[in-house]
């Protein structure tokens, strides 16, 4: 859900300071998201698309770790 309103939050703004924030936001809630799935899968489960889609989760999924900027 973060990353789904992340999105939605940086469409409404132009600001560069605030585009940093929510970006480095973002990089932090993919990390998560992999963890999270990764842990699900160690454990036999699967995590099911809620807010982003299947896609959108295999997407973050399948790439690396982000390390956000200063």
């Amino acid at each position: 859900m973060d990353i789904s309103d992340l999105q939605h939050f940086l469409e409404q703004t132009d600001k560069a300071d605030i585009t940093r924030v929510f970006d480095n936001l973002m990089k932090g809630s993919r990390n998560h998201l992999r963890a999270f799935v990764g842990q699900m899968e160690l454990l036999g489960e699967t995590y099911l698309a809620q807010y982003l889609t299947p896609d959108e989760i295999d997407a973050i999924v399948d790439s690396p770790r982000e390390i956000g900027a200063y």
